[in-house]
């Protein structure tokens, strides 16, 4: 059941958060990039294929694997407690998130091999430096004003990953950081607003 009063706290664009996670890493590596003065960086979340590089030297952070966040069990509704437009608060169930893995890889293509370890390490330093995005860091209309975007390393990930990856593309292996964002997908679906109790009157009988 969907009611027509105005939408609970979620954009009904959240399910775009997929896009802008992409856009929101590629621009933290190009902001990181310029900042450490290599303003000839190229910055892209394209397919990592040499077709695809226009100039070097570039940086590209692709999504490669979408998974399910670990400990995913049965979503079951819950209350949610908003208002509407006149202020007056509103209780309805909704469906749960689910939560995701969004699994990127990252590669450099220089014009040497010096050239691309300095261009990874940067990549490294700028991870390490900025572990959690929010607020003007995050890119998009999916994010609420209150979410945050954690970065972590991929420690699953070793050269056979980097070894398949590469051969799936028909390229040469390159040196390449894998790394993954966690993120929630929310869902539209929720009940009427329930009824609130304001006040009740009471009787008393004579005796």
């Amino acid at each position: 059941m969907v009611d027509d009063d105005p939408p609970g706290p979620f954009a009904m664009s959240q399910f775009e958060v997929v896009r802008d996670i992409g856009d929101t890493i590629k621009d933290l590596l190009k902001r990181s990039f310029r900042d450490a003065g290599f303003t000839t960086v190229t910055v892209s979340n394209e397919k990592p294929k040499k077709d695809n590089i226009k100039s070097l030297p570039a940086v590209n952070a692709y999504l490669y694997h979408l998974a399910w966040a670990p400990g995913y069990k049965e979503r079951t509704d819950h209350l949610v407690t908003t208002h509407d437009r006149e202020g007056r608060l509103i209780d309805y169930y909704q469906d749960a998130p689910v939560y995701m893995h969004g699994q990127f890889l990252v590669s450099v293509h220089g014009n040497s091999p010096d050239e691309e370890h300095v261009l990874l390490g940067l990549v490294v330093k700028t991870f390490l430096e900025n572990p959690v995005l929010f607020g003007d860091r995050l890119r998009g209309e999916s994010f609420l004003p209150n979410d945050k975007l954690n970065v972590f390393p991929n420690l699953q990930s070793d050269f056979n990953d980097s070894l398949s990856f590469w051969r799936s593309l028909n390229e040469e292996v390159r040196p390449s950081l894998f790394y993954y964002v966690k993120f929630r997908i929310e869902s539209d679906r929720r009940s009427d607003a329930l009824k609130r109790v304001t006040g009740r009157d009471l009787a008393v009988r004579p005796q």
